[in-house]
């Protein structure tokens, strides 16, 4: 201790850190000893300024502030201040606050903590953001876009057997270095795109959007690249029909890539979990897609029941009367008008009607 005492007179220089103090070394400076550190975390520094000299005025020998001029403002902000007390102990005000003592000031430090604590600010909600996939002039690279969490009632938008399947959900995508593929798909209008903008809100995660323009860039080697880059992530794939389709059918599928990704050799290390949404009945995708331990859950969304579509109906306003299933997007667009049926012959596997 002696040695680490007589160092202090020596390098009285590294009192000052690269911006203004160092609070520890500034208390072996001051004190010739070492300090114990406590923080509290988060505070509004400048309300607690005048709130802990009035406090603590008394005990205040020394005090050290930095500010910055604010051009705009035409003032000088608030910023890092030094209190140094009598009772042998340093309090740093900043976002944070720390207390510096050597073990024997208890009273004092708990009160000068309830004090600090109660200008605590909450912690601002980062925005939510979706990276985009696109192709730039050297690849595939992403673009971020922030998105609004949407708030969705899955029990009032859907019907009762969905609360679980969200529930696993959201349970294995929140969990970190996970793999696996959710698969979602059914009639259009069925809420599909609405739970999806719901999911991305509650994941903690890199989300990671490939729109249907560039699901052919799956086959495509800097596509994996991108996906070494960025790990741990949840891969979004809307409308991915033409991923996901069997390979006896579509031999141009990607499916070779999602196999791997999803539970092959490459999954070990990417940690990558799938979000897959598609309207084709679940018969036409591949059935590797489908094996236990790679599928984390799979969800056919539909028409309400007459009874679940009433009940969303009065909640949105609507005094209509139900009395047949409805699509989410039938019932929400009742005041529309209405127009007529189309039939569209479709070439291949089946015919459909789509409702315009």
């Amino acid at each position: 201790m002696d040695q680490l005492i007589s160092q202090r007179h020596f390098n009285a220089g590294s009192v000052l850190d690269g911006r203004f103090l160092d609070s520890k070394t500034l208390y072996l400076h001051r004190f010739g000893r070492l300090p114990n550190l406590y923080v509290v975390e988060r505070i509004n520094a400048e309300k607690a300024y005048g709130p802990f000299r009035e406090r603590f005025g008394h005990l205040i020998e020394d005090e050290y502030q930095y500010r910055n001029y604010d051009k705009g403002r035409k003032r000088f902000e608030f910023d890092e201040t030094f209190f140094i007390l009598k009772n042998g102990c340093i309090v740093l005000l900043d976002t944070y606050s720390e207390l510096l003592h050597d073990g024997t000031q208890e009273a004092f430090v708990n009160e000068a903590a309830a004090l600090l604590s109660s200008f605590r600010e909450r912690s601002k909600r980062q925005p939510r953001e979706i990276n985009l996939i696109v192709r730039g002039a050297s690849g595939l690279q992403l673009k971020a876009m922030e998105i609004r969490p949407a708030k969705l009632d899955v029990d009032l938008f859907y019907e009762a057997d969905f609360a679980p399947v969200d529930a696993v959900i959201r349970k294995r995508l929140g969990r970190k270095d996970d793999k696996g593929i959710v698969l979602l798909h059914g009639l259009p209008g069925t809420g599909k795109t609405s739970y999806l903008r719901y999911l991305v809100g509650k994941i903690n995660k890199r989300v990671l959007f490939l729109s249907p323009n560039v699901a052919g860039n799956l086959t495509d080697p800097s596509f994996i690249d991108l996906l070494v880059d960025n790990p741990n992530t949840v891969l979004v794939i809307e409308d991915a029909e033409n991923v996901l389709m069997d390979r006896r059918a579509n031999s141009q599928s990607g499916v070779s890539n999602l196999l791997n990704i999803s539970d092959g050799l490459l999954a070990d290390f990417l940690n990558v979990q799938l979000v897959c949404t598609f309207n084709s009945p679940v018969a036409l995708i591949d059935a590797a897609l489908l094996r236990k331990g790679r599928l984390i859950a799979r969800y056919e969304f539909g028409k309400l029941g007459a009874e679940r579509a009433q009940r969303l109906s009065d909640h949105l306003g609507f005094r209509s009367r139900i009395t047949r299933p409805m699509t989410v997007a039938e019932i929400a667009g009742q005041s529309e008008p209405q127009l007529p049926e189309q039939r569209v012959e479709v070439i291949g596997f089946r015919s459909a009607v789509l409702d315009n």
